[in-house]
């Protein structure tokens, strides 16, 4: 990798790393915007995150060394997948040939080691969203693997970079299959970062929890680590949907801005509102949720297959 590529790859992934609790920020916000009240600032998170890095880690008694380990391995884990994000024209950190398929799996190991530690306190309460993460996580997969696996089948390519970069807005069917697309990624944002209708982030009730039961017994830097991570998740997610909409064909760095400003204000907006309409789904109705986004990625595929 040039030197010139590595710098920019660097300042990519600082982006992601720094203005990842600013995107959590604005959507709270937005969300106490539509319901009436003042909120938090948008700077909320950049405080809360810095008030948990300052009070003291206590893990509990029943707890072995994977409840120490986990916390960094899902940050390490989550910042390595930002470190592969196609962020504007420039080559990510970390771009080869069937990175989509780590891209994958890397968030799949930080999600692996938080469910192991959860079961680690032994804790049935921690227990029940750990395996409650377990089971719909089985059905989150496959709405990315027919959303971006779909542009890969179409382009013949592995790389994520790439797979990005061959996008052509250039006809209505191909706009139509992105933006079908891009819904698909929403429904998968929301799933994996548990937002609403999939999770409620607000929520203590035994009966609703998913993923706040498994980090309920964390403190201190451990809980600073778990929150950064999910920031940076759902950061993570919002440059992909911005990324289908980037002028990769005119590369013009103004537009590819103004584009991204657009993108992540409307992304905001729209997570803002589905979670001040919507309620929490029950558990039994997740997976049909889940598998309708699966469906619409897979009838997306065939008809742009069959019509282009």
């Amino acid at each position: 990798m040039e030197l010139t590529t590595f710098v920019r790859g660097i300042i990519s992934l600082l982006v992601v790393l720094g203005f990842a609790p600013l995107f959590a920020g604005l959507v709270n916000k937005l969300k106490a915007i539509f319901t009436g009240r003042l909120g938090a600032p948008v700077l909320q998170p950049y405080s809360d995150l810095k008030r948990l890095f300052r009070k003291e880690t206590i893990n509990a008694n029943s707890s072995s060394f994977i409840s120490v380990i986990s916390p960094t391995i899902n940050l390490v884990a989550v910042v390595i997948a930002a470190a592969m994000l196609p962020i504007g024209f420039e080559r990510p950190l970390i771009s080869f040939e069937g990175d989509i398929i780590l891209f994958a799996y890397i968030l799949g190991l930080a999600r692996f080691f938080q469910i192991l530690a959860a079961m680690d306190i032994g804790s049935s309460f921690e227990g029940m969203g750990a395996s409650r993460e377990a089971a719909f996580a089985v059905f989150a997969e496959p709405i990315f693997f027919f959303t971006l696996g779909s542009i890969a089948f179409i382009s013949g390519l592995t790389s994520i970079y790439e797979i990005y970069h061959s996008i052509r807005l250039d006809n209505v069917t191909y706009i139509v299959f992105i933006i079908v697309c891009s819904i698909s990624v929403f429904i998968l944002a929301v799933t994996e970062c548990s937002r609403m209708p999939v999770d409620d982030p607000k929520t203590h009730l035994e009966l609703t929890m998913i993923h706040e039961v498994m980090i309920l017994d964390n403190s201190g830097v451990d809980l600073f680590l778990y929150q950064y991570s999910s920031h940076i998740k759902l950061f993570i997610y919002a440059i992909l949907e911005t990324s289908f909409f980037y002028p990769f064909g005119i590369r013009s760095y103004t537009v590819a801005i103004v584009i991204f400003v657009v993108v992540i204000t409307a992304l905001s907006i729209s997570l803002a509102i589905v979670e001040t309409i919507t309620s929490r789904f029950k558990m039994k109705s997740i997976p049909h949720y889940l598998l309708f986004a699966t469906a619409i990625g897979i009838l997306n595929l065939l008809i742009y297959t069959f019509t282009v």
